[in-house]
């Protein structure tokens, strides 16, 4: 299939990539420890309409919320265990599901497991802190911006 250049969803490409430069600029002047962070998730929870960038911002919020939590707590409690690992990944699955967010689950896992198996010379709790952080970061930019920019950029059915 041969997709034409009137096809492409450049409002959303674009709305996209000045959120992700935005979110760096911001970042860097706030002097985030890792602001990738920050803007990694600009671009994953930005989407064509505001209300699906909306859910996609809390599910990527909660998830990080709650990977952060047992993260840390794993790390705490066990040290880099083979079992707390994956008992953490569990409960990083289960959890966002109990409350009705199934979407946030597999996100929480993937905080949980940047902070039990990145190696880092800071405490579990600091890197939990900051991964919180610099992912709301940004997905409060593309929540802005999304809001500011193209709220509908579907592509144009021919």
């Amino acid at each position: 299939m041969k997709v034409r250049w009137q096809d492409v969803n450049w409002k959303h490409g674009v709305k996209t990539a000045l959120a992700a430069g935005l979110c760096l600029v911001l970042a860097r002047m706030l002097k985030l420890y890792q602001p990738y962070w920050a803007c990694v998730s600009t671009i994953v929870v930005m989407q064509s309409e505001t209300a699906a960038t909306i859910t996609a911002s809390r599910d990527r919020v909660v998830g990080t919320a709650v990977g952060a939590l047992v993260g840390w707590g794993a790390a705490y409690l066990w040290k880099g265990n083979f079992l707390a690992y994956a008992l953490a990944v569990l409960v990083c699955m289960v959890v966002p599901e109990l409350i009705g967010l199934k979407g946030a689950g597999r996100l929480a896992g993937v905080a949980a497991t940047i902070i039990l198996l990145v190696p880092t010379s800071f405490s579990y709790g600091a890197v939990a802190r900051d991964r919180f952080l610099e992912v709301s970061f940004g997905i409060v930019v593309a929540l802005v911006v999304s809001h500011v920019l193209w709220r509908h950029t579907t592509v144009a059915k021919t």
